[in-house]
C-alpha cells in the first residue's frame, strides 16, 4: 500500500514539475548573421536564455512575419529535451518604428487632418453664398425700400459675394495642393515599412531541462522578401595590364526585420531544398545544346551600352514578376501608383546558374534596412589576365575599337548580371554577363579608342573612268593612314571590302590590297597591323569595275534616318 502512495506521489510530482504551468521567458533578439540565397534567406539569431528546471516556454519575439514555419531549427550548447516548436502572430505587440517612418505617418496624419478643415470651412462659406443667393430677389418682395436702401443692399451683395469667391477659391488651391501631396507620403510610407509586414511574429519553443541552467541558443529558419543579384565592375587602365574585376551584390532586405552589423554569406544554392538523395539522369550531350553560336567564325564580343541593357532580356523568356500590387490600401483608401513608381518594386528573371551551387563569406559586416531598396555587398576582387586588341573598319566608321580577350574568369564561380565597364578611369558603358554561354574566354568591347587616328580617303590621282567600246571601266583607288597616339604598342585588325559581282556582265578586277587577307568569296580584306608608339602606317586597296556603257552602278551606300522637315 505504502509503495502505492509513492507512486502516486512521484505521479504528481512529476506531473507538477512538468506536466504545469511552463516557466515563460520572452526573448528579445538580433539576427547575428544570414545566408542570403538568389531568392530568400536562411536568418541566425544567438541568445542566452535563463531557464529554470522543469518545463520551460521560450518566446522570441520580434520574428518576421514572412518566415518558413516548416524551416524552424533551435539549437543549444548544453543538454535539454524538446518538446515542441510553433509559432505565433502577435498583434498587440507595438510596432517599433524608425525616425524617418514616424515623420512620415504623422505628416500624412497632419495633412489629412489639414484637408478636413479645410473642406469644412470652404463648405461654411459656399452655404452662406447659397443663402445670398437666395435672397438677392429681395427687391421683389420688399417692395417699400428706398433707393438709398436698394443701393446699400446691392453694395452689401457685391462685396460680400467677391469675399466670399475669394475665400472659396483660396480654399480649392490649398485642397489642390494637399491632395497632390498626399498620395506621395502613402507611397513613401508604403515604400518604407509595409504594414503586411510590420506585425510581430513570435516562434514559441518549449524544452524540458534537468536542472537550471544557462542555455546558448541558435534559433534558424529561412524567411522570403529578400535575396541578390550578382553586379560587375570591369576596370581597364593600360594595355598592357590585367584587367580587374570587382564582384558585388546587390542586395534587398523587405522581411520586417532590418539587419544590423550582422554577418552575411551568399549562396546560388535553392533553399528550399529536400531530403531525398538525388538521382542521376542520363547526360545527353549534342552539337550546340546549352546555347545557340553564330554560324560566323568571328568571335562574339559583349558589347556595353551606355544608355541601357534590354537588348539583353529580348530573347529571355522568363516573366518579370512584381513583388507589390499595383493598388496599394492606406487607412481604408485606394490609390493607383504611377507607372514611376511601379517600376521601383522589386523585380525577378531567370538566370542559369551552375548545379553546383557557390557560396561567399563576405568578410565585412553590412547593416541592411526592411525597405526593399537595393544595398550594394563587395563579395570579391580579382585581377584576370586579358590580351587587347583593335578592330577598325574605316569604311563604315572612323574610329579604332579597343577589344579585349579575358581568360581565368570561368574559375570564380560567376553568376550571370550586369556588369559596368570602365577603362582609363571612363564609363564605358554597361554589359550584361550571360555566363552560361561564354566560353573559356570572355570577349568584351570597351568601346572607342581615340588614341588611335584612322583615316580613309580616295586617291583622287589614281582612281580614273575610262569608256572602252561598249564597256565602261571605272577604278577606285583608296588609301588608308594610322597612326598610334599612345606610349605602348597595339595590334590592330584592319577591316575593308572589295564589291563582288552578282551579274555576268559586271567583272571586278583587284589592282592592289597591301598584303591583306582577301576572301574572294565576300570580298573581304583583312590587315593584320602592328603600330608602334607614335609611328604610322598607309595600305592601298584599288579595284576596277567593268560594266555595260547604257548601265549604271552604285558603290556608296545609305540609311534611312529621321530629320526635322519644315
Amino acid at each position: 500500500m505504502a509503495k502505492y502512495i509513492f507512486l502516486i506521489c512521484s505521479t504528481l510530482f512529476v506531473s507538477i514539475i512538468f506536466g504545469g504551468k511552463p516557466n515563460e521567458i520572452k526573448v528579445k533578439s538580433k539576427i547575428s548573421n544570414i545566408t542570403l540565397f538568389l531568392t530568400g534567406g536562411e536568418a541566425s539569431r544567438l541568445a542566452n536564455v535563463n531557464l529554470k528546471k522543469g518545463r520551460n516556454k521560450i518566446v522570441y519575439t520580434g520574428i518576421s512575419s514572412v518566415i518558413d514555419r516548416k524551416s524552424i531549427q533551435f539549437n543549444a550548447d548544453k543538454a535539454y529535451e524538446l518538446v515542441s516548436v510553433s509559432t505565433e502572430m502577435d498583434f498587440l505587440a507595438p510596432i517599433v518604428e524608425n525616425n524617418k517612418l514616424k515623420t512620415v505617418k504623422d505628416t500624412l496624419q497632419y495633412l489629412e487632418q489639414e484637408l478636413k478643415r479645410l473642406k469644412d470651412e470652404r463648405s461654411a462659406y459656399q452655404t452662406e453664398q447659397q443663402l445670398l443667393d437666395y435672397n438677392k430677389n429681395i427687391k421683389g418682395t420688399e417692395s417699400s425700400l428706398t433707393v438709398e436702401e436698394l443701393k446699400a443692399m446691392a453694395d452689401f451683395y457685391l462685396k460680400r459675394s467677391m469675399s466670399i469667391n475669394k475665400k472659396i477659391t483660396n480654399y480649392d488651391d490649398q485642397i489642390e495642393t494637399i491632395n497632390q501631396i498626399i498620395p506621395n507620403y502613402k507611397y513613401q510610407l508604403q515604400e518604407l515599412n509595409n504594414e503586411s509586414t510590420a506585425h510581430s511574429n513570435q516562434i514559441i519553443v518549449i524544452v524540458d531541462l534537468e536542472e537550471a541552467t544557462t542555455l546558448k541558443t541558435n534559433l534558424k529558419y529561412i524567411v522570403s522578401n529578400c535575396g541578390w543579384q550578382a553586379n560587375y565592375d570591369l576596370l581597364a587602365t593600360e594595355l598592357n595590364n590585367n584587367i580587374t574585376l570587382k564582384y558585388k551584390a546587390k542586395v534587398y532586405n523587405n522581411t520586417g526585420n532590418n539587419w544590423e552589423n550582422i554577418n552575411i554569406k551568399l549562396s546560388s544554392a535553392n533553399p528550399d531544398k529536400t531530403a531525398s538523395a538525388p538521382e542521376l539522369t542520363p547526360w545527353v550531350i549534342s552539337r550546340e545544346s546549352n546555347f545557340t553560336k553564330s554560324s560566323s567564325k568571328k568571335s562574339t564580343y559583349l558589347v556595353p551600352q551606355n544608355r541601357a541593357y534590354k537588348q539583353y532580356y529580348q530573347n529571355s523568356s522568363a516573366p518579370n514578376m512584381n513583388q507589390q500590387l499595383d493598388v496599394v490600401n492606406f487607412n481604408n483608401s485606394n490609390f493607383q501608383l504611377t507607372q514611376q513608381q511601379k517600376k521601383k518594386a522589386v523585380q525577378f528573371k531567370s538566370v542559369q546558374v551552375p548545379q553546383i551551387s557557390a557560396e561567399f563569406d563576405i568578410k565585412k559586416t553590412y547593416s541592411i534596412p526592411s525597405d526593399s531598396k537595393p544595398y550594394l555587398v563587395e563579395i570579391a576582387k580579382h585581377n584576370l589576365a586579358a590580351s587587347f586588341s583593335h578592330k577598325a573598319v574605316p569604311k563604315l566608321d572612323n574610329d579604332a575599337f579597343l577589344l579585349a580577350s579575358i581568360v581565368g574568369w570561368e574559375k570564380l564561380n560567376l553568376i550571370p548580371g550586369p556588369a559596368n565597364v570602365y577603362f582609363s578611369n571612363t564609363y564605358v558603358g554597361q554589359s550584361y554577363l550571360e555566363t552560361q554561354s561564354v566560353e573559356d574566354t570572355l570577349n568584351l568591347s570597351f568601346g572607342r579608342d581615340n588614341k588611335i587616328t584612322i583615316e580613309r580617303k580616295n586617291s583622287e590621282e589614281m582612281s580614273e573612268k575610262t569608256v572602252l567600246g561598249n564597256n565602261k571601266k571605272d577604278t577606285y583607288t583608296y588609301e588608308i593612314t594610322l597612326k598610334n597616339n599612345q606610349s605602348v604598342a597595339s595590334s590592330i585588325n584592319l577591316y575593308d571590302q572589295i564589291p563582288i559581282s552578282q551579274n555576268s556582265d559586271i567583272t571586278i578586277t583587284v589592282n592592289e590590297i597591301s598584303n591583306a587577307s582577301y576572301d574572294e568569296t565576300t570580298g573581304e580584306l583583312i590587315w593584320d597591323i602592328n603600330l608602334e608608339p607614335n609611328e604610322i602606317k598607309k595600305v592601298k586597296l584599288s579595284f576596277t569595275i567593268k560594266y555595260p556603257k547604257g548601265r549604271s552602278i552604285k558603290l556608296k551606300r545609305y540609311r534611312t534616318i529621321a530629320c526635322p522637315s519644315f
